[in-house]
């Protein structure tokens, strides 16, 4: 059921325990996934992260981390 529950980038700063800069650099640069729920209208979009796609994300840093450490 976490495909419904959206994460503002707030959230998602707080939740890592980082910047609002860092997810919106990590956001640019294509390695974190999110949605513009504006739909494309207005200037800027409105920023939202699937909780889903952040615990995929999370366990693909975690296993990586995981195996450098060996």
């Amino acid at each position: 059921m976490n495909n419904r529950i959206m994460l503002t980038r707030t959230t998602l700063a707080k939740r890592w325990d980082t910047s609002e800069r860092t997810i919106d650099r990590r956001r640019k640069l294509g390695l974190i996934p999110w949605i513009d729920i504006a739909g494309g209208h207005g200037k800027r979009p409105l920023v939202r992260f699937r909780l889903q796609d952040i615990e995929e994300y999370e366990a693909r840093m975690t296993q990586r981390a995981g195996q450098s450490s060996r």
